[in-house]
């Protein structure tokens, strides 16, 4: 009996039917407004927007080469397919609507253009069926820009941090690769559940999220002015009730609290802990400084917000670990967290002209880096060069100290410099020197402070790798840390605590209490043990040796206390990194100003990226 070849028949016919019924899967009837164009054609139209892709160029859309190659896979539109996908749209548009969330305009991906492109097909006045397949392409490769931009923007940042930091940026970026857009474009018929998979998760990321949305709430109101008030603990005095009021709002009181005109202990905590959260000194009273802070509008805080949640998104090769230093100039100071143990600490950082420009916060225009800024970096701590010598730059050689030479020539030896001829390699006497005939523009010598409590280092100085020339160093002006705006270096950053810091390090690379004890006696410090005096003598004797090999003519130039290096075997991560706005280990929302004016170059190129 001859088998019949009708099941087999039947279940081609159901394979085909299952295959085109997967294909089309989640496609929408056109909707109601397209109708009035009875002249559409699906075929023509696909012809047309293939053409147009044909033509794509980057000035036309990001990443146009990985998005002709999707649709040359695809070979069909996927957000006006049949005319166009309501539902998909709504999908992608209410993610880009709620952008502001992260502190990215909705027209940074096109929100209003696309709006008023579909308004005008919903009009029904497009005449002819060019026109109306040009306007239906220019809404699918908008989408797809969209969309592609969104997932990126998301996942990297939409800006470029050396752009931003004006060079000073010497961090390994991270950007996104031809992997990334291309899985992306592959997860468009997958829109909401990818797009929810790149969102930022990070809790402090999420949190400043949060803050963000309470001000975005707000929308234009403008907060009342709180009038300048003189009150002190304990004292009722007018208009003491608008500062209540104001830290309710801002969330520092409970949202019970009766305000009243009487400076009392509860308004003085609240009051305090937000003059914490601005680095702003606590006190017993109500000054100036803390009125004008409370007075900031909802705009200050938008923009804070939103320009540091940007540099949250930028991503780097090296990520902080359980060791690791970091640095802010902007909070002026120091976190290292090493084997549990945390250690904080004031810093000097590089100055910064502070009238230098007019107020940029809104970005009207992109600017450029300071030279005395401390560059932001990543870089690991190698050696701890103790009782260091400072060599001076030659441009701080030629702007600074070549003056006072002219004025003074004994300048050099009251302050314990020392002089080396470029050529011979060899030191000078400062006394042979006219300085009247050497030129400030080609000086032929090298200047440098030799190791002591004179030194502008100080005692102990942390190298790392890096080629802007700076380190981490000990000062011999330690009054410094006693100011608020320790913008005060040439880029290096002083450490308000370099011997803590200095034996955080060590204790990470084993030191033990021996070894420890002969550190501070190189540093200068009494021995305390009996290991300690003999390790002393030890070196006097060394020293002693050291001296009589030195020849007659060198023996002038001899300098009893020399650096010395302390080479670790294991490096600490050290980051320099920017935050006026940032979460911090208690979980409070702090607020800086912008030192560098970095604020303003985020927004500038944010506005620029917006159609």
């Amino acid at each position: 009996m001859i088998p019949s070849k009708r099941p087999i028949l039947l279940f081609f016919i159901a394979l085909t039917v299952l295959f085109a019924a997967c294909r089309n899967k989640g496609v929408e009837k056109p909707p109601h407004w397209l109708k009035q164009y009875h002249f559409f054609q699906e075929n023509e139209y696909q012809a047309f927007l293939t053409k147009k892709i044909e033509a794509l160029t980057d000035a036309d859309v990001a990443f146009s080469a990985q998005i002709k190659a999707y649709y040359d896979k695809e070979k069909a539109p996927y957000w006006t397919a049949s005319g166009y996908q309501e539902e998909r749209v709504a999908e992608l548009m209410e993610f880009i609507a709620h952008s502001d969330e992260h502190g990215l305009s909705p027209n940074v991906f096109g929100y209003t253009t696309f709006n008023k492109l579909i308004d005008s097909l919903k009009t029904g006045k497009v005449k002819t069926a060019e026109n109306l397949y040009d306007m239906l392409a220019q809404a699918e490769l908008l989408l797809t820009d969209a969309y592609v931009q969104y997932a990126k923007d998301l996942s990297y940042g939409a800006t470029d941090p050396k752009e931003v930091n004006g060079g000073k940026w010497l961090y390994e970026t991270i950007y996104p690769d031809e992997t990334f857009i291309k899985t992306t474009l592959e997860e468009m018929k997958n829109v909401k559940n990818y797009l929810s998979s790149v969102q930022p998760t990070d809790t402090n990321y999420v949190k400043l999220q949060t803050e963000l949305k309470k001000f975005l709430a707000l929308g234009d109101t403008v907060l009342p002015q709180i009038p300048y008030i003189r009150a002190k603990k304990s004292q009722q005095v007018a208009n003491v009730k608008l500062v209540g009021e104001r830290l309710r709002f801002l969330g520092e009181m409970p949202a019970d609290y009766a305000p009243t005109d009487i400076f009392d202990e509860p308004l003085l905590k609240g009051l305090n802990h937000f003059r914490y959260t601005r680095g702003i000194p606590e006190g017993d009273t109500i000054g100036a400084e803390t009125i004008d802070m409370l007075n900031e509008q909802p705009k200050y805080y938008i923009h804070k917000i939103s320009t540091n949640l940007e540099r949250m998104r930028w991503k780097t090769t090296h990520q902080k670990g359980e060791n690791y230093i970091a640095v802010n100039p902007a909070d002026f100071h120091l976190v290292s967290k090493c084997q549990d143990t945390l250690l904080t600490m004031k810093i000097c950082c590089g100055k910064y002209p502070v009238k230098r420009r007019a107020d940029t916060y809104d970005g009207e225009k992109l600017l450029r880096c300071i030279k005395s800024e401390s560059p932001l970096l990543y870089s690991e701590i190698n050696m701890i060069v103790l009782n260091p010598e400072w060599n001076v730059p030659e441009t701080i050689f030629a702007d600074e100290y070549y003056p006072k030479f002219l004025k003074n020539p004994g300048y050099i030896q009251k302050h314990h410099y020392y002089l080396v001829d470029l050529k011979t390699k060899k030191e000078v006497l400062p006394e042979t020197i006219n300085w009247h005939k050497v030129r400030q523009k080609n000086i032929p010598y090298k200047l440098v402070q030799s190791s002591g409590k004179w030194n502008a280092l100080g005692s102990v100085k942390f190298n790392f790798p890096n080629s802007e020339s700076v380190y981490l160093h000990d000062t011999d002006i330690p009054s410094a840390f006693k100011r608020r705006n320790r913008a005060l270096s040439h880029g290096c950053i002083r450490v308000e605590k370099p011997r803590e810091l200095m034996r955080q390090l060590l204790v990470m690379n084993d030191y033990d209490t021996v070894k420890l004890e002969q550190t501070y006696i190189i540093l200068g410090d009494e021995p305390t043990t009996e290991k300690g005096e003999e390790f002393l003598e030890e070196r006097e004797k060394k020293e002693e040796e050291y001296f009589d090999k030195l020849a007659p003519e060198d023996t002038i130039f001899y300098r009893p206390l020399r650096p010395t290096n302390v080479f670790l075997k294991k490096k600490m991560p050290l980051f320099i990194e920017y935050f006026t706005c940032y979460v911090d280990f208690n979980g409070d929302i702090n607020y800086r100003p912008d030192l560098y004016e970095k604020e303003g170059n985020v927004l500038y190129l944010l506005r620029k990226l917006e159609h």
